[in-house]
């Protein structure tokens, strides 16, 4: 018993030795980490996604590797300023977002993206998320069709899509009219016969949705000007009886996110082309 009462004696007598070990200062509380405040939830440009929306939430990210089938990818992620509720459609601070998007994705893709079969698509987050302190949105881009609301799978990233000869560029078409309606517009090489090409886009002014659907002179005018610039041809009265034109609006949801470039495209209702017309000037393109 006195052996082990001394040897425990010694253990004590080293534990508490006044001077701390080699590497060292005693302190057990003065090395840790401060804790950094908690920060709400942010997501990360160069993802891909397999679903389109308008809001995300923590819980519904799920990105996806850019080589698989996907939907959408985002370009960039940006600030938005601080306010009570988030943007709502047609306020300063959607359009502002919109536009920021729009000129990431034209810096993205290497090209305008209403010169192609893409649109944007700006992610706010969800009513919980702002409340809790999130200001940020996302700028996604997703192959689309000509009246932008068809969404299109594919996989690989878009990065670069408009440097090069991209089947995703707007060229030449064959369409299908009915009625005075376009209802269909098939992309076919330049080197077969069509009927309609790609001539550029219109700045239409800021007016209802309503009015840009339904005047048509206004889009005809507008149509005709990107026309005669596309083609080489006198940009008067006599332009219309040299081809005709048809154009795809920007949606309501674009529209009131403040995009006002409409496509415009030559058409012929008859004639067919083998070649592209631009520049084609008033010999290819004469008065019937």
């Amino acid at each position: 018993m006195r052996t082990t009462v001394a040897l425990l004696a010694v253990l004590l007598a080293a534990g508490c030795s006044a001077t701390p070990p080699a590497g060292t200062d005693g302190d057990l509380a003065d090395d840790w980490a401060v804790p950094g405040a908690p920060a709400p939830f942010r997501p990360a440009a160069g993802q891909c996604h397999e679903h389109l929306t308008t809001n995300a939430a923590p819980d519904d990210y799920r990105p996806v590797d850019c080589g698989e089938l996907h939907v959408s990818e985002t370009v960039r992620v940006g600030t938005a300023a601080d306010a009570d509720v988030a943007p709502a459609a047609g306020t300063p601070g959607a359009k502002a977002a919109y536009r920021d998007c729009s000129d990431a994705a034209a810096d993205f893709l290497g090209g305008p993206v209403r010169g192609a079969r893409v649109a944007v698509q700006v992610v706010w987050p969800t009513r919980a998320g702002w409340a809790g302190g999130a200001r940020w949105f996302r700028c996604d881009v997703t192959t689309a069709d000509l009246d932008g609301r068809g969404r299109v799978s594919r996989t690989g990233s878009l990065a670069g899509e408009l440097t090069h000869a991209s089947p995703l560029r707007l060229a030449c078409f064959d369409p299908e009219v009915s009625g005075g309606t376009v209802t269909a517009m098939t992309a076919v090489a330049c080197g077969e016969a069509h009927r309609a090409e790609f001539a550029g886009l219109w700045t239409a002014p800021d007016i209802s949705y309503a009015r840009l659907e339904s005047d048509t002179g206004l889009s005809a005018g507008g149509c005709r000007s990107a026309i005669a610039r596309f083609a080489g041809l006198p940009d008067d009265s006599e332009l219309q009886f040299r081809s005709g034109w048809i154009s795809y609006n920007p949606t309501r949801a674009e529209w009131l996110s403040g995009e006002r470039l409409v496509r415009c495209f030559i058409y012929f209702s008859e004639r067919t082309f083998n070649r592209s017309l631009k520049n084609a000037g008033p010999g290819v393109l004469p008065v019937r």
